[in-house]
């Protein structure tokens, strides 16, 4: 076997996959990606660059 893999839900279930693989069919997954951000910044003025102003998540 090359991985493990458990799932977990937010009341702490708890459900093997790499001993159950044949029992379960995933047919779809959400949450996993990263929030969407955003950077702001503004170039310095006759220099190469930037700096930030802010930042949000």
């Amino acid at each position: 076997m090359f991985f493990k893999l458990i799932l977990e839900n937010a009341y702490g279930d708890r459900v093997d996959m790499t001993a159950t693989a044949n029992k379960y069919m995933t047919s779809r997954v959400e949450g996993l990606n990263p929030p969407t951000g955003t950077i702001s910044t503004s170039s310095y003025v006759g220099m190469d660059g930037s700096y930030r102003n802010n930042a949000f998540i």
